[in-house]
């Protein structure tokens, strides 16, 4: 009756000790869906009966999830029900009174899951906060005192790095952390797409390692991990490759408030590690201040492109975004005509920074 670390759902599992009641949740989707199937598996055996197990989705009616979990089991120790992506929040106070109390005497052979292995928990509140419903956050403190609640929350940027590491090794190749580092970066962090990737590079680099040269030739890259790649390249005053990058964007479909957002957040990180620097400050004291949190590894390759510029090229390049972002949002000129004229005065910028 707790609410669990990963540590101790997998002596949990590993007892054989099932508590009736389980809530799996949290941003790391991947480890949500991994962990379900893994509870399930003990619970009921990896190919178990459709008597002993009921696998029931998000507009499964109360009544039938009730039904299920109170049929007595056949051919196993336990019934198993698990829930996918059930809505707590849009019950209404009678709905969550009756949940409640049914989940409060669940029968000893029975295992009621709750996972959410894509629904998002998080609710916008009118102040633009994520907050939990109070739904959700009133039934993660039920589910505490009734049965176990596991939350997977997202890697941190090494926890990531190994990760991968150790998926290569499975699939019987090889991959260094560093190269790790840079597959999160072209990737992004959302673990079934990395899991994705590293299935794909090492099927291509079986018994060897997956070098970057495997990793740019390969990987694919999140468009978030393009837009900044525009900012690596305007770093670079690579005047044709900028606008490759940009007009692929556009081709995509990128939306442009979407493109000016990342690409100002670029040189927002830049600006920060360069006064963070001159101010005998580290890159931990930035993610510190900041709340960068599991987002940190953008630090070090704003670091790198921060080395670049001047501080005081840093501020006119900002200014410069500042003043397309007002455009963007207060004209009808084409969204791409300001964005093609913003990379033309950033690019401009850098080069007149690195007459100084």
């Amino acid at each position: 009756m707790a609410n669990l670390s990963e540590q101790d759902f997998r002596k949990e599992l590993s007892s054989g000790n099932f508590n009736t009641l389980y809530l799996i949740y949290g941003d790391e989707k991947y480890l949500v869906k991994k962990y379900t199937e893994s509870l399930v598996k003990k619970a009921v055996g990896k190919d178990p009966s459709e008597f002993d197990y009921f696998h029931l989705n998000s507009d499964t009616p109360l009544e039938e999830i009730f039904d299920a979990a109170e049929q007595i089991p056949m051919f196993s120790e336990r019934k198993c029900v698990c829930v996918n992506d059930y809505d707590i929040n849009a019950l209404n106070e009678s709905d969550y009174k009756q949940l409640e109390k049914f989940c409060s005497d669940i029968s000893p052979s029975t295992v009621l899951i709750f996972s959410m292995p894509t629904l998002n928990t998080e609710v916008k509140k009118k102040s633009g906060d994520n907050k939990k419903s109070s739904k959700f956050k009133k039934f993660c403190s039920f589910a505490e005192k009734h049965g176990s609640v596991l939350e997977l929350k997202k890697l941190g940027e090494i926890a990531l790095e190994r990760q991968l590491v150790s998926w290569a090794e499975k699939n019987g190749s090889k991959l260094t952390q560093i190269n790790a580092s840079k597959i999160i970066s072209m990737v992004g962090t959302d673990m079934t797409a990395l899991k994705n990737e590293i299935d794909k590079l090492s099927a291509y680099a079986y018994n060897e390692e997956i070098t970057y040269e495997v990793i740019k030739k390969l990987c694919i890259k999140n468009n978030e991990a393009k837009i900044y790649a525009i900012s690596d390249l305007i770093s670079k005053n690579d005047f044709n490759g900028t606008y490759r990058q940009l007009h692929m964007l556009f081709e995509q479909n990128e939306r442009p408030e979407m493109i000016l957002s990342v690409l100002s957040s670029a040189f927002i990180d830049m600006y920060r590690v360069k006064a963070a620097t001159e101010s005998g400050k580290t890159i931990a004291d930035v993610s510190s201040d900041f709340k960068y949190g599991r987002r940190d590894f953008v630090l070090k390759n704003a670091r790198n492109n921060a080395s670049k510029y001047s501080g005081e090229t840093l501020k006119n390049i900002l200014d410069i975004i500042l003043q397309a972002d007002i455009k963007l949002k207060s004209t009808r000129t084409d969204p791409q005509i300001i964005l093609e004229t913003l990379v033309a005065k950033l690019l401009l910028a850098v080069r007149e920074g690195n007459k100084l």
